[in-house]
């Protein structure tokens, strides 16, 4: 029998027990879509995410009182009160590291999450983060002025009253109308809107418009943490390297943090050097972990199918015995006998995993609309899912396809 042939006749016998094949192929359908629509939601994650870290700079290094980590559960009292005891960074660290060769610029910032509060009229809300800071700030973690201006020195060496608003903050302030050069409450202080920032959109659900920038001396007068948690908003240093030479910098910062604190050989950093890549390999791992677990799901789901495969498989060869044999009685060798039944495991898995595949991105789609998490399908998932299910069949399907091949042609016609 030709390929053609053979094909034809596997598909006439699936066709032949529809229901029974669409239950059979039921695990192979889950399996595939559940590692469809993972690697989708993941993969969305994973481009949405590169995007905004990426905005963040490869180039740029944030030192700060602690180390960036992603970790399970809040961090102890203890772990607190002993990165409270930790000296603060100054302006003159920020100075002393803007100096160094492999450093284009270093600016000090200070930031404050839910709150204060802003008003403009007989509007008011919390604003979702505050911070106060130097010209040059907004480049460096990748915004930009999309109206008006940015600071200026003055800004900050007078205390200025002035304000930079992101975009969701002035939208829901003013909406629709133009907001440069009109007055503002933060908190109880009125400040002039100078600038809004062009739009970034939101990251795992948090807003990035939702945010004010004012002059880093203003902040200090007005908006200083306080408290045990000031420790994650005291005064940072945002640091742009020259291209290149991010490792010189890191050793370069490093050396001079220790001995502007004079620290001896054998003492750990009391301070954080944070880049981009930190952040970046922590969710790899996060995501990592989900990955595999989620293809150790999709295993057992595909085993389970591949089982159920078998046992129909061996089911059909039993109830088809008289038509193995007449086909054996006009020539059909074994060789043919065992493509067909493998053929049609085949084409019954690959099947289950088209519908798999459809399924799999049917569910991404409906969480990227329905939740903050985006999708993307990648075409090697879908060539994954269905060549691994096509496998599947194959190996399934060899122990049930052997025994067809192996009937003796005499019994199979007598089989009643």
């Amino acid at each position: 029998m030709r390929w053609a042939d053979l094909l034809r006749t596997a598909f006439l016998g699936l066709k032949s027990n529809r229901l029974r094949a669409f239950l059979t192929t039921l695990g192979i359908i889950i399996g595939v879509a559940t590692v469809i629509s993972m690697v989708s939601i993941i993969e969305g994650m994973n481009r949405y995410t590169y995007k905004i870290l990426g905005a963040m700079g490869s180039n740029t290094i944030y030192v700060q009182k602690w180390q960036w980590q992603i970790r399970m559960g809040r961090m102890t009292q203890k772990e607190i009160r002993e990165l409270a005891k930790r000296p603060d960074l100054t302006v003159e660290d920020a100075q002393a590291i803007a100096s160094l060769p492999s450093v284009r610029r270093a600016v000090p910032f200070l930031r404050t999450w839910s709150g204060p509060q802003v008003g403009y009229r007989e509007i008011s809300f919390d604003v979702g983060e505050t911070v106060g800071t130097e010209p040059g700030y907004l480049e460096i973690v990748g915004y930009e002025v999309e109206r008006g201006r940015d600071l200026l020195p003055e800004d900050v060496i007078y205390r200025r009253q002035v304000v930079i608003l992101g975009s969701y903050v002035a939208e829901k302030l003013f909406e629709g109308e133009d907001p440069l050069d009109k007055e503002i409450r933060l908190g109880r202080h009125r400040f002039l809107v100078v600038g809004v920032l062009k739009k970034r959109g939101s990251f795992l659900g948090n807003n990035l418009d939702d945010m004010v920038v004012i002059p880093r001396t203003t902040f200090e007068k007005y908006f200083a943490p306080r408290g045990p948690f000031r420790v994650f908003t005291s005064l940072a240093i945002a640091v742009q390297v020259a291209e290149g030479k991010m490792n010189q910098a890191i050793q370069e910062i490093e050396e001079l943090m220790r001995v502007r604190r004079g620290l001896r050989f054998d003492e750990e950093n009391n301070f954080g050097l944070n880049t981009q890549e930190i952040l970046v390999e922590a969710y790899r791992k996060l995501t990592g972990g989900i990955f595999f677990a989620m293809i150790a799901i999709a295993s057992l789901a595909l085993l389970v199918g591949g089982i159920g495969i078998m046992n129909i498989m061996l089911v059909s060869v039993r109830e088809r015995t008289r038509e193995i044999g007449l086909r054996m009685a006009v020539g059909a060798k074994r060789r043919e006998i065992l493509l067909q039944f493998l053929l049609e495991s085949i084409v019954l898995t690959a099947t289950g995993g088209v519908f798999g595949v459809f399924v799999g991105f049917a569910i991404a789609k409906i969480v990227d609309l329905t939740t903050p998490l985006p999708s993307s399908m990648p075409l090697w998932s879908v060539l994954v899912g269905v060549g691994f299910s096509a496998l599947v069949g194959l190996f399934f399907g060899i122990h049930p396809a052997s025994v067809a091949a192996r009937m003796d042609p005499i019994e199979a016609l007598r089989y009643e």
